[in-house]
């Protein structure tokens, strides 16, 4: 008795190996998950230091200081992962796809201002957003280029890579104060305004 209740243990084992490719998860369609942008937060970045190479430092070379620009998302619409364990759980395993990730809102555009004069045309609280460039992968993009890219991202890609991901990094140092605050603007295309500043820094 034992050895029959052995061998169908066995076979059934066998046959799970063998079917683990054709096994239907009963996934249904993949859904629709929005979500939406409600806060933004920043750090100071120094690109001298190891990733994530955001610091508390008050002193940052100009030639290496950036913006560490994080969007804080809210989910619309949930879709829990379903798993199908099949016959054997340590055998076999299955999961459906989350689905297709939707921003509800586009990002128009990014500003960022000083809160001191930072030179002779650009005076305090004037946007100097054509300062910086984003980082994109390994190519230095402007803010206006980069944001015309980001919506060709796939949606699925967006999660996971929010707007700003690879950091935001300054071009041209300051020649009429070193020390700055930085204030991050973006505006989205149901007209929400998210706002952050950055600690005081000194631009050596």
């Amino acid at each position: 008795m034992i050895k029959k209740i052995f061998f169908v243990y066995a076979l059934a084992l066998t046959l799970q190996l063998f079917t683990a490719g054709c096994v239907d998860c009963n996934c249904g369609p993949v859904k629709d998950i929005y979500f939406t942008a409600f806060g933004v937060a920043v750090k100071n970045i120094d690109a001298a230091l190891p990733q994530p190479m955001t610091t508390d430092a008050n002193v940052i070379s100009s030639a290496n200081y950036g913006i560490h620009i994080g969007m804080q998302m809210r989910q619309l619409v949930l879709r829990k992962q379903h798993i199908n364990w099949g016959l054997i759980q340590t055998a076999q395993a299955c999961s459906c796809d989350e689905g297709n990730f939707i921003a509800k809102e586009d990002i128009l555009s990014l500003e960022i201002f000083s809160n001191n004069d930072f030179d002779a045309t650009h005076p305090k609280n004037t946007d100097l957003s054509l300062y910086f460039k984003v980082k994109n992968n390994q190519k230095m993009l402007s803010i206006v280029d980069y944001l015309k890219s980001y919506k060709t991202l796939p949606y699925a890609s967006k999660p996971s890579k929010l707007a700003f991901y690879d950091n935001v990094f300054l071009q041209v140092a300051p020649s009429s104060n070193k020390k700055h605050k930085f204030r991050v603007k973006i505006t989205l295309s149901d007209g929400t305004i998210l706002t952050a500043e950055t600690n005081e820094v000194e631009l050596s």
